[in-house]
């Protein structure tokens, strides 16, 4: 399979026994990043659009989520706990958030969609 970019990704992947869908997906502009709902074991997280690709660890699952400002729009990294479907909202707002993998308490991803611009978001421990 191709490797998943915020413009082609899996839209269905089991992480601990638990199916993650996403489902109304739109692109944000023509070419550009798809966003929708995201669905753990049917039950969707409507307060939020997500993009993708997701990454998890443990039992969280890593995905950016679609903001709008004032001025402009951007994505922020959201952390879903996928036993009570609560979302936290991490770090400052990005232009693109394209997540490449975790290690440890950082999260790598691009800014961009050729994932030549690499960044990271330091995540503490969940719930702390």
């Amino acid at each position: 399979m191709k490797l998943e970019d915020p413009i082609q990704f899996a839209i269905n992947k089991i992480i601990n026994e638990k199916e993650v869908s996403y489902s109304d997906l739109m692109e944000i502009s023509q070419g550009g990043p798809e966003i929708g709902t995201i669905s753990i074991n049917g039950t969707p997280i409507k307060s939020y659009r997500f993009g993708g690709p997701i990454l998890h660890k443990e039992n969280y699952i890593y995905a950016p989520v679609f903001v709008k400002k004032f001025l402009g729009s951007g994505f922020k990294l959201s952390r879903i706990n996928i036993n009570t479907l609560n979302v936290e909202l991490i770090g400052k707002t990005k232009s693109l958030i394209y997540l490449n993998k975790i290690e440890g308490d950082k999260v790598y991803f691009f800014k961009d969609l050729n994932g030549t611009v690499s960044s990271i978001i330091q995540i503490s421990p969940a719930g702390s």
